[in-house]
């Protein structure tokens, strides 16, 4: 039964992180719940990331948004980073990761809460590329190191760097998540960080869930995305408050 619904949870939160983002901040949490220790369930996750996000660059790819060039300049920076930050997280003790998340979504409650909602779209665009490359070697540091919430930050850097609009930038995110992932799994592997049986049950519900997330996310628009991403941020908050 807990894995069943660890599945329909992995579904939702899959739909989350392909079309806007924070699926992790619920995963994460339902996979220590589940029994998992804090790091092992932060590699664990990293197998339905994998999943979902290369479903959902397929689904990009099948409706024609997609944009080579611009995701091979992203990602090299983004995957630089995430092995550096999946390395960090591998050796980290279990409750000092617990610390971090809870800190983590301290900090994104705040910065929604003080965001100003009045601001539709990016109006200032980012020419510099090692400007632009530092700010995605940061991104994916975070990435490879807690991965929770980063599809924000992603949708905040590729805004800045490309102009795009959000269906475009969810596609580029979509694709930069997949790519950087499959390193931080190698890394977690190695450290023994992984539950396979569990992620063989949330990699297929995310994968589900992502599929649909692409899908739902050009069909529906920007209006579309923009609401999940304000679900997400609730998500956060609320789960801040009853941890």
């Amino acid at each position: 039964m807990t894995l069943l619904l660890l599945f329909i949870a992995a579904i939702i939160a899959g739909i989350f992180n392909i079309s806007a983002a924070g699926g992790s901040f619920v995963m994460l949490p339902l996979l220590i719940f589940y029994g998992l220790p804090p790091t092992v369930a932060n590699g664990t996750n990293r197998i339905s990331l994998l999943v979902q996000n290369w479903l959902g660059v397929y689904s990009f790819k099948k409706r024609d948004v997609w944009d080579l060039q611009t995701n091979i300049k992203l990602v090299i920076p983004a995957v630089l980073g995430s092995i550096i930050g999946a390395y960090y997280s591998s050796i980290m003790p279990d409750n000092e990761f617990k610390k971090i998340i809870s800190i983590f979504m301290i900090v994104f409650v705040i910065v929604s809460l003080f965001s100003n909602n009045k601001k539709k779209k990016f109006t200032y665009k980012i020419k510099s590329y090692p400007v632009v490359f530092f700010i995605f070697l940061l991104i994916g540091f975070y990435g490879g190191f807690i991965q929770a919430g980063v599809g924000l930050l992603l949708i905040a850097g590729i805004k800045l760097a490309t102009g795009y609009d959000l269906i475009k930038t969810n596609a580029v995110k979509t694709f930069i998540i997949a790519t950087y992932t499959i390193v931080a799994i190698v890394i977690f592997a190695l450290k023994g960080k992984i539950d396979w049986y569990v992620a063989a049950v949330v990699a297929t519900g995310q994968g589900i869930g992502g599929y649909l997330g692409a899908k739902l996310a050009v069909e529906k628009g920007e209006k579309y995305i923009k609401a999940l991403i304000l679900i997400a941020i609730t998500l956060m908050a609320i789960k801040l408050m009853f941890h």
